[in-house]
């Protein structure tokens, strides 16, 4: 019996870390679900895409183009890898963005 109650207690401990630990790394806010951005392979928003949803840097694989859903936080985007030289557009907080064509930026910074 105490190893089915040690059992049952390490599994819901393991749970609520994963859960923890989960929304810890998503640019969701208990205000809502967070900004997102999306990088599409082509142009006009077709072929693979990359899902943004987490603050801090993250290098784009696809630059054909792009939308924005803002969700409180900001997108901070660099022509350069890892976020690296100035800023060349700050995506907005509250409202969403796109553009159909290719763009030169290389990385996002998320700000949360």
């Amino acid at each position: 019996m105490k190893s089915i109650k040690r059992i049952a207690l390490v599994s819901a401990v393991s749970a609520s870390l994963v859960m923890i630990m989960g929304g810890a790394a998503n640019a969701s806010t208990s205000a809502g679900p967070g900004s997102t951005f999306v990088a599409y392979e082509g142009p006009g928003f077709t072929g693979r895409t990359q899902v943004i949803d987490k603050c801090g840097v993250t290098n784009l694989r696809y630059r054909g183009s792009y939308k924005w859903y803002g969700g409180g936080q900001s997108g901070r985007m660099h022509n350069q890898i890892n976020a690296r030289g100035p800023v060349h557009f700050t995506l907005p907080t509250q409202s969403n963005a796109q553009q159909k064509t290719v763009v030169g930026w290389k990385s996002i910074f998320v700000v949360c």
